[in-house]
């Protein structure tokens, strides 16, 4: 499997997170939903980031 196949899967990540957002929204959590708000952006910073990476190549391109 290509590292850029490997990224997009790990873009599931960013999936489960958006869930994680939804369902504490949903429930009126606002605490949680801070959390998963940080932790949704994280998520997908880091795996954008790796992506692009495989992608483009290069930190710099990251």
């Amino acid at each position: 499997m290509s590292s850029i196949e490997t990224e997009v899967i790990r873009m599931g990540d960013v999936g489960a997170a958006i869930e994680l957002l939804d369902n504490s929204f949903s429930e009126g959590k606002e605490e949680q939903t801070g959390r998963a708000i940080v932790i949704l952006r994280e998520i997908f910073e880091s795996r954008y980031k790796s992506l692009r990476r495989g992608l483009y190549g290069g930190e710099q391109n990251g």
